[in-house]
């Protein structure tokens, strides 16, 4: 992998990692609080989603221009490029990170116990279908 698209790959995740520790190890800390609060947590992401795209707009401008009855055949085509490869990534990301920090709210909201805050962060973040699952099971209103 061209270091380019190695570099643009990490930044998501180096980027959204302190806020999600703080989410799973203080989740009740004023500190935590504050860090989440508005939408820099989301800026790693977004600078990697559109560098690339500016580095390499071509699969991007043919997911749009190509034969929408082959939409899954330019996706995988995309999808298996370095470029591709990284919007996917900083995508799924941005993504995790929302829906995680949604969920890490609800569970202060609601007061529900410290471990199982930090598990459905975890999840959040790392198995996001089984983190909502997870939310659903423990963060009843």
């Amino acid at each position: 992998m061209e270091p380019i698209y190695t570099a643009l790959f990490l930044i998501p995740t180096i980027w959204v990692g302190p806020f999600w520790l703080l989410m799973m190890l203080e989740p009740k800390s004023e500190r935590t609080s504050k860090w989440v609060e508005g939408n820099l947590i989301f800026l790693g992401p977004l600078i990697a989603y559109f560098v690339t795209i500016l580095v390499d707009p071509d699969g991007l401008i043919e997911l749009f221009t190509g034969n929408p009855a082959e939409i899954m055949d330019t996706m995988v085509e995309l999808l298996g490029t370095e470029s591709g490869t990284v919007l996917a990534w900083a995508h799924f990301v941005a993504g995790d990170i929302i829906a995680t920090r949604w969920m890490w709210r609800k569970a202060v909201e609601n007061e529900i116990g410290l471990n199982q805050t930090r598990v459905i962060v975890f999840f959040g973040v790392m198995l996001m279908p089984v983190g909502l699952l997870l939310h659903m099971a423990l963060n009843r209103e």
